[in-house]
């Protein structure tokens, strides 16, 4: 897994994540947390998803890509990369305790991970990792939109987060009279995220390409880019 960690005012920075955890404790102010690097890329901390003691969730961690393929869950509250001690991961964080050498091996499969502030949704990998980190778009709303013929342009605002700026290309259509602020309400609920028959949807409802009608918002294309934009 990789993601953007948000530090306000739109300043970030990414890290593989290593594990994820949460406290069983009702009374903890936060108890959901990410396992990445810190900012200097010398340690293992456990970074909270929210952010802590405020009235609203503001989510902290944007995932970006979220491949668990090489990792071990214990529950659905405890999991991790295979190589960490999953189930004394936190306490060793914690405690400062992590082996160099295992800190070490997170080091050097961050450095190795090459992120693109631009992705292509062209894969079944693609979609998920848009899913996760637009949340499915809840809570979106288009503000910008920019059709110049040959290709569209539309930010995303709303997100959980962030914004999320994306390009269509290629025999594109779409309709979004559904959304019309002046009439409706402009927010997503959810999306689905297709590719089908050369062409990838991005939809406002969870529907089958052939169901697909003007009552929702939606997008076509040969082609779709995205680039996330941290709050």
């Amino acid at each position: 897994m990789y993601a953007m960690i948000r530090e306000g005012n739109g300043k970030f920075y990414t890290s593989m994540v290593f594990g994820y955890c949460k406290s069983t404790d009702k009374a903890a102010n936060e108890n959901s947390f990410w396992i990445i690097l810190n900012k200097e890329k010398t340690a293992l901390i456990k970074q909270p998803v929210f952010h802590p003691n405020t009235k609203y969730l503001i989510l902290m961690v944007l995932i970006t890509d979220a491949n668990e393929s090489n990792w071990i869950e214990i529950n659905e509250n405890l999991k991790s990369v295979d190589f960490l001690a999953t189930n004394d991961l936190p306490s060793l964080i914690d405690n400062g305790n992590v082996p160099s050498e295992l800190t070490q091996k997170c080091i050097d499969m961050d450095k190795a991970y090459i992120f693109e502030p631009i992705r292509t949704v062209a894969t079944k990998d693609d979609i998920r990792d848009l899913e996760w980190v637009s949340g499915r778009f809840h809570d979106a709303y288009i503000a910008e939109l920019k059709d110049n013929g040959e290709q569209l342009y539309v930010l995303f605002d709303g997100i959980w987060g962030c914004k999320i700026e994306v390009w269509f290309e290629g025999e594109v259509s779409y309709d979004v009279s559904s959304r019309n602020p002046d009439l409706y309400d402009p927010n997503w609920f959810e999306s689905t995220i297709t590719i089908q028959n050369g062409f990838v949807y991005l939809v406002d409802v969870n529907v089958s390409v052939e169901n697909i009608n003007s009552n929702y918002c939606w997008f076509k294309a040969k082609s779709m880019k995205y680039r996330v934009i941290p709050d």
